[in-house]
C-alpha cells in the first residue's frame, strides 16, 4: 500500500511541473465603452523564461466575478504565442479573464505562477455608472449615531510598551473595552520622540490574524502619531506564531467558523459593529492629546480600507481617507449577478429576511462621507471584486480619487502606495 501510494505521488509530481509564467492583458490599458470590442493578448513563458513552442490554456470569460459570459477560450501556444481573443459587455461591469493550467502534448501540466503578478486579465466597462445594489436603510444614520453616543464613554487604557523599541517614537498599547461588556480590542498608539504638533492616523489590518507589532499603513512615510488596531476580542500576542495560534482558536469559537461571519443577520451583535465604533473611540481620545494638531487620516487595506472608509462617515476628526481595496462594499450586488464585496454575506445569511447587512455595507457608508477620499481598485481581484470596490467609490459625493490597479488582484501595488503616500501628506499638510 505504501509503495502504491509512493508511486502514485511521483507520477503526480511527474505531471504537474514547476510553474511558468503567463501574461494576460488587454492591449490598452483604459476603460471601455459598453458594446466596445476588448482584445486581449495571451503571452506565455517557460520556466526557462522562453516562450513556450507548445501547449494550450483554457480561458474562462467571467462578467463581474460571477457570472460565465460567452464560451470558454482555448489558447493553442504551439499555433500562437503571444495569442489573442476579443471579449465585450452590454453593460457597464468587469470583465475577468481567467487562465486554466497549461496542459503539454504529452499530458503533463505546467502551473502559471501567481508573483509578482497572476496570470488573468480584467478590463473595465464604463465602471463609473456601476451603482451598489445595497439600499440604505431608512435608520442608519440614526443607527450610528446611537452607537457612537453609547462608545461616549468606552473605558480606554493606555499603557506604555517599554519592550517595543520603533525609531523616533514612543510606543503605547491601546485596549478600548465595549460598554456592553462582551469583549474588547487592542493594538498600538505610535507618537512621535521630538515634542511638537503632529497629525494622525488611523486604521486596522486586513483580515486575519492581524498584527503584533506598530507598523502603520504608511510605516515611516509620514511623521504622525500612528494608531493601529487588532478587530479580534483576543489580546494581541508578543510574536506572529502565539498571534496565529490565539487567531486559529479564536475561529473555532465562532459557530460559523469566522468572526467576520459570525451574527451578520443581526446589527446589533455583528462584530464590526463594536469594532468600528471602538476604533472611532480610540481616534476621539487620540484627538484630545496634546501632540494632535489637529488634522487625522483614515488608511487602511481591505477590511482596513473598508474600515477607512467606516471612519471616514463615524469620526469627525477625519479630514481624509485612503482605502485601498476596501473590503464589506455592495452585498447585494449578487442582485445584479456582481459578486458581491468580501465576505459576500448573502452566502452567510443564505436567504434569511433580516437584512442586517446594509448597516456594514462599505458602499451605503461611502455615500454618506463628505471628506476627500482616495481609493485603488484591482482589476483582477477575485476577493473585493473591482465592481464592488466602484460600487463604493461612486457613491462618494465629495472630493474623490480611484486609482486602478490594470494587473493586480487583492493586493496593493508599489505605485499605488506611493500615491496614497502623496494623498495623505497632501491632506495632512
Amino acid at each position: 500500500m505504501k509503495k502504491f501510494i509512493f508511486s502514485a505521488l511521483l507520477l503526480f509530481s511527474v505531471m504537474i511541473l514547476a510553474a511558468a509564467q503567463l501574461d494576460m492583458m488587454p492591449n490598452e490599458f483604459r476603460t471601455y465603452k459598453v458594446g466596445e470590442t476588448i482584445t486581449f493578448t495571451a503571452t506565455a513563458w517557460g520556466n526557462d523564461n522562453k516562450k513556450l513552442t507548445s501547449g494550450s490554456c483554457v480561458v474562462t470569460l467571467k462578467e463581474n466575478g460571477s457570472k460565465v459570459i460567452g464560451k470558454k477560450i482555448l489558447l493553442d501556444f504551439a499555433k500562437n504565442n503571444p495569442a489573442t481573443f476579443t471579449a465585450k459587455l452590454d453593460r457597464p461591469g468587469f470583465i475577468l479573464a481567467e487562465a486554466g493550467v497549461c496542459k503539454l502534448p504529452d499530458g503533463k501540466i505546467l502551473k502559471w505562477k501567481t508573483r509578482p503578478l497572476p496570470p488573468n486579465g480584467g478590463a473595465a466597462v464604463e465602471p463609473e455608472k456601476i451603482r451598489t445594489m445595497t439600499a440604505t436603510p431608512d435608520d442608519f444614520d440614526e443607527f450610528w449615531a446611537k452607537g457612537i453616543e453609547e462608545f461616549k464613554n468606552a473605558k480606554i487604557t493606555i499603557t506604555p510598551a517599554a519592550d517595543i523599541k520603533r525609531e523616533g517614537y514612543k510606543v503605547s498599547r491601546v485596549l478600548v473595552e465595549f460598554p456592553d461588556k462582551t469583549g474588547a480590542i487592542d493594538g498600538f498608539l505610535s507618537v512621535p520622540d521630538k515634542p511638537g504638533k503632529y497629525p494622525a492616523i488611523v486604521g486596522v489590518p486586513g483580515a486575519g490574524a492581524g498584527t503584533v507589532a506598530p507598523v502603520p499603513y504608511l510605516a515611516n512615510q509620514v511623521t504622525a502619531i500612528q494608531l493601529w488596531l487588532n478587530v479580534h476580542t483576543f489580546r494581541t500576542e508578543k510574536t506572529i506564531e502565539l498571534q496565529r495560534k490565539s487567531y486559529a482558536r479564536y475561529r473555532k469559537s465562532f459557530k460559523t467558523g469566522d468572526y467576520f461571519k459570525e451574527n451578520a443577520e443581526n446589527r446589533d451583535k455583528y462584530l464590526y459593529r463594536n469594532v468600528w465604533l471602538a476604533v472611532s473611540r480610540a481616534a476621539d481620545a487620540v484627538a484630545q492629546m496634546e501632540e494632535f494638531n489637529g488634522k487625522m487620516a483614515a488608511c487602511g487595506n481591505s477590511q482596513g480600507g473598508g474600515t477607512a472608509i467606516v471612519l471616514a462617515y463615524l469620526n469627525k476628526n477625519i479630514v481624509a481617507a485612503a482605502a485601498s481595496v476596501p473590503a464589506l462594499a455592495d452585498h447585494d450586488g449578487w442582485k445584479a449577478q456582481r459578486q458581491a464585496g468580501w465576505p459576500q454575506l448573502h452566502k452567510v445569511l443564505r436567504g434569511k429576511a433580516d437584512k442586517a447587512y446594509a448597516y456594514f455595507d462599505t458602499a451605503v457608508f461611502a455615500g454618506k462621507v463628505k471628506v476627500p477620499m482616495l481609493i485603488t481598485v484591482g482589476f483582477i481581484d477575485t476577493t473585493c471584486s473591482p465592481s464592488s470596490v466602484y460600487s463604493a467609490y461612486n457613491a462618494l459625493p465629495g472630493k474623490k480619487e480611484i486609482y486602478h490597479m490594470y494587473r493586480n488582484s487583492h493586493k496593493i501595488s508599489a505605485d499605488s502606495k506611493v500615491r496614497i503616500e502623496e494623498f495623505i501628506r497632501q491632506n495632512l499638510k
